[in-house]
């Protein structure tokens, strides 16, 4: 392997064709210009100067590392640069993989803040659910991802990045509407909408019930809809219940377009938590952003 500084002291060499010129370059000992350039002829196996009565010229394997060494130093110089724009300055670019919750509900608001800290920062965004984003990390298509399932993976570090509540939502002309909580067995019967396989929302309703001893099967599940907005439209129309992020219903909420409802001795509860793969190298887009979201951490 070519080790950067010998290379230097040999293009130095090469072009000065005197040791002592180029010790006075470098600001070295001319027995350490030697010793450099020793390096570099043990590393090539092969002699790269002839020293004939104090003249130093090249050998054809220095000729040939000669034709080479400029641009190899000069490669050096645009790496160093390059690591240095996404290290050391307000330049850089993030791409955020963000579950499907997340990505609609929170996520605007958070990056808005964060672009107005840090304007030159390119960021993008790709949503999807827990699955896909984990598959999407550990592919190295995205930087960070944020999710709201659970994930264990021997190659992703875990972070809480915020809590969540799952609540019940019902249309306004349900017959729950004057209830604020309601029993389990009546939670069995009503027909519900559930999300889709890979869902982090649904995986966790999934871990919550089987704590409770409750099966998927126990329920009346009517359909399965890739995203709360889908569901959230379903249930405005009457198909059946639905389970999604407090997060989900700020909105309807406000305007009481939807009756937000709990299950008496169930709570759906659960951290948002951003993943990062081990290993992977922290951009400075990815440490302020990480600081962004914990200040604290």
């Amino acid at each position: 392997m070519l080790d950067r500084f010998s290379l230097r002291t040999f293009y130095t060499l090469s072009n000065e064709k005197s040791f002592s010129n180029t010790a006075n370059i470098l600001c070295l000992s001319q027995p350490a210009v030697s010793h450099q350039i020793h390096i570099l002829e043990e590393a090539l196996e092969a002699r790269l100067f002839d020293r004939i009565k104090g003249e130093v010229s090249l050998t054809p394997a220095g000729e040939i590392l000669f034709k080479y060494a400029r641009d190899i130093l000069n490669l050096y110089q645009k790496a160093e640069k390059e690591i240095a724009d996404l290290t050391q300055t307000s330049h850089g670019r993030l791409v955020i993989g963000a579950s499907t919750t997340i990505g609609q509900y929170l996520l605007p608001t958070i990056l808005g803040k964060f672009k107005d800290l840090y304007p030159k920062f390119e960021i993008f965004l790709t949503n999807a659910n827990t699955k896909e984003i984990t598959s999407q990390l550990l592919n190295n298509l995205i930087d960070l991802g944020l999710v709201e399932g659970p994930v264990s993976h021997r190659d992703i570090l875990v972070e809480k990045f915020i809590e969540d509540e799952l609540v019940v939502i019902a249309s306004v002309k349900h017959h729950w509407q004057e209830e604020k909580e309601i029993e389990q067995d009546e939670f069995k019967k009503e027909p519900i909408i559930f999300r889709e396989q890979g869902s982090g929302t649904r995986k966790v309703i999934e871990e919550i019930l089987e704590k409770a001893e409750i099966k998927l099967s126990d329920l009346n599940i009517k359909m399965e809809l890739g995203s709360s907005e889908a569901i959230k439209s379903a249930v405005e129309t009457g198909l059946g219940i639905g389970i999604i992020s407090q997060w989900a219903v700020l909105k309807e909420k406000k305007l009481n377009s939807l009756k937000i409802l709990r299950i008496k001795g169930l709570r759906f509860q659960r951290d948002f938590t951003i993943i990062l793969k081990h290993g992977h190298f922290r951009t400075k887009p990815m440490e302020q952003f990480l600081s962004f979201l914990n200040p604290t951490s």
